[in-house]
């Protein structure tokens, strides 16, 4: 019932006022968050990448309620005509670029890379809606806030940096004087939680990682668009044992509290998460110079 009364309050306000706006719309979530926003026949404008014609934009096409906006995420004149006339933009987008050999050195302006996606990207979206006077943005992260965790080094030195990138991206968020909400989700997957099995953290308060599926992650991000006690704030959301947690966010959305701890600074989080990496790549590389020197040496002594 109430998460039916909260669908019928943004049905008003989206249908006869103001847009949402989805930038990730095509990715495994943002399918999910727009067929959300489609049951109730909300207006919605997606962003789509240059050249980009998949099965899912000419799908989403057929759809009188969504507006089609062509540009990308480091263009900063297609997200101001995106967020043109909407109130909320619902940031899902996220970097799947692979770390290169050569990343150590340059990227040579990658717009696939986390730094552009992550940073520059959500950079612009700021700036976007201080332009268009789009009052609220909802962003999808991750935990970047522990750059010497095992999870942030693996991810960090096979994904081209995202974790540091993204905790930069949500840093500028919360300095941006804009509204947000950040989720910081476990393992997505397409599965149905249990039920009694949902929890959430405020003040970006840390969880042990679990799965945890993109239906119930859309549903919270559709909550995000009006719950009074999500304004800037830093979500992290997971599920636990059943019978240990809820069947709904909103019995834990009502115990949320707006931010108010004081989070790692930026350039010091990046510069450790930096630092891990090339510390581990460097452990790594020793171990294998010297298992590669012994088997070297071994060869020249059968020989």
């Amino acid at each position: 019932m109430l998460y039916n009364f909260i669908l019928i309050l943004i049905f008003i306000n989206y249908t006869y006022g103001y847009s949402i706006a989805v930038i990730g719309s095509t990715g495994n979530l943002g399918k999910y968050v727009i067929s959300e926003l489609c049951k109730n026949n909300m207006k919605i404008k997606i962003l789509n990448r240059h050249n980009n014609s998949s099965n899912i934009i000419n799908n989403y096409k057929r759809f009188k309620n969504i507006e089609i906006i062509n540009g990308n995420i480091n263009d900063l004149n297609s997200i101001v005509k995106l967020l043109t006339n909407t109130d909320t933009c619902i940031s899902l987008q996220g970097s799947n670029r692979k770390s290169k050999l050569f990343d150590i050195i340059r990227y040579n302006n990658d717009l696939s890379h986390p730094i552009y996606v992550n940073y520059i990207g959500i950079r612009n979206i700021i700036e976007a809606a201080k332009i268009t006077n789009t009052k609220h943005i909802i962003r999808i992260t991750g935990n970047g806030e522990n750059p010497w965790s095992l999870t942030s080094i693996i991810i960090n030195l096979l994904g081209s940096m995202s974790k540091a990138w993204n905790y930069a991206g949500e840093c500028e968020l919360r300095e941006s004087n804009i509204t947000y909400t950040i989720i910081r989700p476990g393992i997505m997957h397409h599965d149905i939680d249990l039920d009694f099995s949902l929890i959430l953290r405020d003040n970006g308060n840390n969880i042990p990682i679990k799965k945890i599926s993109y239906y119930n992650i859309a549903k919270l991000c559709i909550y995000s668009i009006t719950h009074p006690n999500v304004k800037n704030t830093t979500l992290t959301a997971m599920t636990t044992d059943v019978g240990l947690g809820k069947s709904s966010w909103l019995p834990l959305l009502r115990n949320v509290n707006k931010d108010n701890k004081n989070f790692p600074n930026k350039i010091i989080t990046i510069l450790n998460h930096y630092i891990s990496v090339y510390f581990i790549s460097f452990i790594l590389l020793s171990i294998f110079i010297i298992i590669l020197n012994n088997i070297i040496n071994y060869i020249k002594y059968i020989i």
